[in-house]
């Protein structure tokens, strides 16, 4: 079973390829990353990052959202 780090380390990694940051965008996401962990989704509205990004990173949240949903 995947310890919280590794969750933590297999979810930056996810975002990362999907988002397709720059690598100063990257480095930013990684900060952001580490101060939210997987909560970041849940943060947006308190990180700055280019607006591009953001909407990629608000998308996931939609989708997990969505998909939360129709499990319930």
């Amino acid at each position: 079973m995947p310890t919280e780090n590794q969750d933590l380390t297999q979810f930056k990694e996810l975002l990362i390829k999907l988002t397709e940051p720059t690598e100063n965008e990257k480095d930013s996401l990684k900060l952001y990353l580490e101060q939210y962990g997987i909560n970041l989704l849940n943060h947006l509205d308190q990180v700055d990052l280019p607006l591009p990004l953001l909407e990629k990173l608000d998308a996931i949240r939609i989708l997990i959202a969505d998909s939360k949903e129709v499990n319930e």
